[in-house]
């Protein structure tokens, strides 16, 4: 069989790529000179065809236990496929660093050049990306306890809790303590017993180390901004009092794209209709952006049952270089960012991919051991589109827009 090769290459800031055939494999390859690039490690797409994922012919469940155990027995399956599929091309199990059943089949390795060319030529295999690091890159202004809190905001608090002009400026807060649905936090984790937030701790996981308690603050701030407690208490989130999950895949702050796409696999094994997904991750350089990328299949899949909110990223340029943020599917939505005051912030990526605009300057929520702070960056806006999201089970009404540099972006409300 012939075999494409699509040569993705970043040179400064040109991008150019090369098409190919949905029916041929190929391997993304981009100049050594891109530090975030993992040597040797893989990250490999299988064409479902070949190897039927939890997500090919999936029934609609309602009851996660059902939907756990459905996952459970199609792991068993393309796991025994998977280890068939390694001795027919002589890899070794020692270097398979992970295995994806419920998004897609496929997997991520260790490759040498000589199993990197063999892999290329399996008709089954449907494409080969490099793996990448990511790093969050986001502004942390304040930090505060609650006594802290109550007079840094006592003139914008209701009900003896803050109400921030993030949610604000999306139209207020809706209950969402009385849904099923769940909010899944893709990112440093949460502070599990924060006593502002919601935590499904069963269903909460690590995949960057020993616990999904939040050793960063940034997932926990974000949570907060989804889904806070109407309480007595800090802050209010979007969808007050939603169930969130902890998806630890960037522990202190930095992770492989393949470890992020592990977490997007537990989810797939675990969400229902109307779950909400929140990514505020991306990297922080130009990647490109591809028809046929890790990121693209994983959302392309996960958004058959869930909804997902994207941060557009904080690099003042266009999202359209940014995986995941430059992908456009149905029920993905890029989110830029602007200023409480309605403006577009200075370090919000922009573009054709972003879908909505939220607060994402100087928001206040939660954090670590208990607290609260002030952080700056697009990873704040995206959880306000969740939020909204999760409150109506639907996509954000527009209740204005904001212009930048001639483009009018709207304005996500509930």
């Amino acid at each position: 069989m012939k075999i494409n090769k699509c040569l993705c290459v970043l040179v400064v800031l040109a991008l150019f790529v090369f098409s190919c055939s949905e029916e041929e494999s190929y391997i993304a390859e981009e100049l050594s000179t891109d530090e975030s690039l993992i040597p040797d490690q893989y990250i490999v797409v299988l064409k479902e065809k070949s190897f039927p994922s939890g997500r090919t012919n999936e029934p609609t469940f309602t009851d996660r236990a059902e939907k756990l155990k459905y996952s459970e027995e199609v792991a068993s399956r393309v796991s025994k496929q998977l280890s068939s599929f390694y001795d027919e091309n002589r890899i070794n199990r020692s270097q398979i660093k992970a295995e994806f059943t419920s998004l897609y089949s496929g997997f991520v390795a260790k490759l040498s050049d000589e199993e990197l060319s063999i892999l290329q030529n399996d008709p089954r295999v449907d494409f080969i990306e490099q793996d990448r690091m990511v790093k969050l890159d986001v502004e942390v202004e304040a930090v505060y306890t609650e006594d802290e809190l109550k007079a840094a905001t006592s003139g914008s608090r209701t009900q003896a809790q803050t109400t921030t002009c993030a949610i604000n400026n999306a139209s207020g807060f809706g209950i969402g303590s009385n849904k099923q649905t769940f909010i899944w936090i893709v990112d440093t984790g949460i502070d599990l017993d924060h006593p502002d937030l919601n935590v499904q701790l069963n269903f909460s996981r690590s995949f960057a180390d020993s616990s999904p308690d939040d050793s960063n603050g940034h997932g926990t701030h974000v949570a907060g901004i989804a889904a806070a407690i109407n309480n007595s208490i800090g802050v209010v989130g979007v969808s007050a009092g939603a169930p969130v999950v902890a998806v630890d895949v960037l522990g202190s702050g930095s992770a492989p794209t393949s470890q992020i796409i592990s977490g997007m696999n537990y989810i797939a094994s675990n969400d229902i209709p109307g779950d909400v997904v929140n990514m505020s991750l991306g990297p922080n350089s130009r990647t490109g952006c591809s028809s046929a990328s890790a990121y693209r299949t994983a959302l392309a899949s996960l958004n058959d049952q869930s909804f997902i909110a994207l941060a557009a990223g904080n690099s003042s340029d266009d999202a359209s270089f940014y995986d995941p943020a430059c992908q456009n599917l149905t029920r993905v939505y890029t989110v830029a960012s602007m200023t409480c005051s309605g403006q577009f912030s200075s370090f919000s990526n922009f573009g054709s991919p972003v879908d909505w605009i939220a607060t994402g300057s100087s928001v206040t929520s939660t954090y670590l051991n208990g607290g609260y702070a002030t952080l700056s960056g697009t990873s704040m806006a995206s959880p306000v589109v969740a939020g909204i999201m999760h409150d109506r089970n639907a996509a954000p009404t527009s209740c204005g827009s904001v212009s930048f540099s001639g483009t009018s972006y709207s304005i996500a409300c509930r």
